[in-house]
Order: structure tokens, then C-alpha cells, then sequence
């Protein structure tokens, strides 16, 4: 099925969201927990996928850690006053009128089922098993803010052939019948239908925290998933690759995709500038993105690659180096060497070769 693909990559960045556990590279704060109600400071987190390749950034409250591997039924999001977060497995169905094809999907186990709509989903999906646990629905709804994100991620994905596309993200709460405990589910949707097929699928994840930080947590959650950047790349190379295989003009196809981004990119600093929900420093560093961007970026850069910035004394002249020493040597020929005994000096060393060596100083960030 020529949509099978398109499929398979939009579950994919869709687990992103919901941080489903792929490696993260994640920037612990200083500890403390914050007053209930207070926001906690933002530190971006890098999700990559299985082959080291950054997919998205996301900003997470700096107290919260996001982990790497998670096992079933453990959660992938942890952080102070009791939150955790726990992802579901995303689930698929497809859906069409001919009865040909109804039997052909039914003997390849495929589920077959309509969209039911948002309401209904909840209410068929989620409330009964919800129940069985001891947890009522308080409300449910649509996130606009995450669902804008999702519908512009999806739009940048090439479709091999015309479909018609819902995204939404659904916000639900609920509460704990025996002790009034409180949590909070996000299901990320995708509904297509085409001309003789309708598929769809969604995706979830359930916040839970101290009854008195719930909102808060709530809240911070939202605005790490309504603030997500996908990475460009792996959409292009994924474009790239579709396009190419439907005989379709990338060029023009590549072209509109940037134009897509650039408006996107545009939207993103528009909304964290508006936004009044966290801190005055957290909103003076979104403030302060654009002329910082090129630091920021070669500090992710060299955090990716467990770099640091060393500099000769002598020239003034600025190096790269790995993180794992904390001493430093360059010859003439720029070879480096690195130690963590404070008196090893190579100049000295009679395995050197009688070389000149020269100390390097660590650069302050």
C-alpha cells in the first residue's frame, strides 16, 4: 500500500511527541522543587531516532528527565512533585466500503472500523478500560496548540496520492474515584481518506503529579508539545525518497516544503513571544533566540558530540576537543593531547619525541 510508508514515519514523529523513548539528550537544572503553581525553567531536550539523528527538539521543564529506554508499563518522563508520563501503544485501524476489500483486510488481520470522531473515540476507547481502573472523565477536548504543531508536521510529509487529512490533538482529564487523584492524557490523531480507503490511527500519553502541581504540570507539558521543532532533514529525506518513487518533480515539491517552513518558523517565534505563561528569564531567552542561535546551535553541536571549546594562549587561536579531560596539549603539527593529572606536562615526556607542546586553556562558555 503506497501509503503505508507515509504511515509508519507520521507514527513515528507523532511518538516523538508524546516521547515515546527515543534517546534523549537532556540538560539537568540545579535541583529544588518549585511552589506549587510557580513554572519551572526550560531547558530544550534533542529526540533522535534509532540511527543518532535528531527528529525534533521539544522545551521540558529543567527538573523533569526524560528517559532514554523504557520497558512497558514504565514511565517515560519523570520529575519532582510526582510526575510522570506514561506512553500507550498507538493504535491503527482502516476502513472501506467495498466488500471485496473488507474481507481481503479481514483475512490479513487488519481491524477494520470507521473514524468514529473525537467524542465518540473517548468515549468508546478510552472511558470504559478507564473505568475498570477507578477513573472518571472530567472533560475532554481539542488542544489547538499541539494540534497546529501535528497538522503542520503532517502537511510537510509527501503524499503519493490525493487524500483527504484530519489532525487533531485530543486533551483529556480525569479523576481518581476512590482518592481524587488527578491525570491528564494526550492522544495525537491522523485520519486519511481517500478516494476508495479511509485509515487512521492515534496515539497517547498520561501525565499524572501531585494533586497540588497537577495544573501546572498540565500546563508545562501542553506548551513543551505545542512548542516542539521538527528537524528538517529526515523530512526531506523521507520526501526526497517518496517523490522519487511516485515520479514526482522534487524540485517544485522541495520549494514549497521550505516556503512551509519558513511560515512555520515564523508562527513558532510568534506564539513563545506572545506567550505569558512561563517566567520573565525563560520568556527573555525566547525573546533573544534569533541573536543567539548560532551559540546555541554549536553549543547543541558540541553536547551531540561531547565537544568543548579550548583556546591557545599564545595566538589566541580557538579549538574543539573532546569533554573528557581536564587538561590540554597541541604540538605544531596539531596533534592534541588530553589528561586529568594537573602536573603531566609532554614537554617533558620522553615518549613525546622531544616536540613542542603548548597548554590549552578551557574557554569560558
Amino acid at each position: 500500500m503506497r501509503s503505508s510508508s507515509f504511515a509508519t514515519l507520521w507514527l513515528a514523529m507523532a511518538a516523538a511527541l508524546c516521547c515515546v523513548p527515543y534517546h534523549a539528550i537532556h540538560a539537568q537544572a540545579p535541583g529544588g522543587r518549585p511552589a506549587a503553581g510557580n513554572w519551572e525553567k526550560l531547558t530544550m531536550v534533542a529526540f533522535r531516532d534509532a540511527q543518532g539523528t535528531v527528529i525534533a527538539e521539544a522545551p521540558f521543564p529543567s527538573g523533569w528527565k526524560v528517559l532514554g529506554t523504557v520497558r512497558p508499563g514504565e514511565p517515560s518522563i519523570t520529575g519532582p512533585n510526582g510526575v510522570k508520563i506514561m506512553d500507550q501503544p498507538g493504535q491503527n485501524f482502516i476502513f472501506t466500503q467495498d466488500p471485496r476489500m473488507q474481507q481481503l483486510y479481514q483475512q490479513s488481520a487488519q481491524r477494520l472500523r470507521p473514524w468514529p470522531g473525537p467524542d465518540r473515540l473517548v468515549q468508546e476507547d478510552f472511558v470504559p478500560a478507564l473505568k475498570q481502573q477507578g477513573w472518571r472523565l472530567v472533560r475532554a477536548y481539542e488542544v489547538p496548540e499541539v494540534s497546529r504543531v501535528d497538522r503542520w508536521y503532517s502537511d510537510q510529509l509527501f503524499k503519493a496520492v490525493p487524500m483527504q487529512l484530519q489532525v487533531m490533538a485530543l486533551g483529556s482529564e480525569w479523576e481518581k474515584e476512590d482518592d481524587g487523584s488527578r491525570a491528564f492524557m494526550i492522544t495525537h490523531v491522523q485520519v486519511s481518506n481517500s478516494a476508495e480507503l479511509q485509515t487512521w490511527y492515534y496515539s497517547s500519553s498520561v501525565l499524572k503529579a501531585a494533586p497540588e502541581h497537577f495544573e501546572t504540570a498540565r500546563k508545562q507539558y501542553v506548551f513543551s508539545l505545542a512548542n516542539t521543532r521538527h528537524a528538517l532533514g529526515p523530512i526531506m529525506a523521507y520526501n526526497e525518497a517518496e517523490a522519487q518513487k511516485a515520479g514526482q518533480s522534487w524540485a517544485a515539491h522541495r520549494q514549497r516544503m521550505a516556503q512551509n517552513q519558513a511560515s512555520f518558523e515564523q508562527q513558532q517565534r510568534n506564539f513563545v513571544n506572545r506567550s505569558n505563561a512561563i517566567n520573565d528569564a525563560i520568556m527573555k531567552g525566547w525573546r533573544e533566540r534569533d541573536a543567539a542561535s548560532d551559540r546555541q546551535q554549536e553549543r547543541f553541536v558540541d553536547t551531540i558530540n561531547e565537544r568543548t571549546n579550548v583556546v591557545d594562549p599564545s595566538t589566541g587561536q580557538q579549538y574543539k576537543v573532546d569533554i573528557h579531560h581536564n587538561h590540554y596539549w597541541r604540538n605544531s603539527s596539531g596533534d592534541f593531547i588530553g589528561t586529568n593529572q594537573p602536573g603531566y606536562n609532554p614537554n617533558l615526556d620522553e615518549n613525546m619525541n622531544n616536540e613542542r607542546w603548548q597548554q590549552l586553556q578551557q574557554k569560558a562558555e
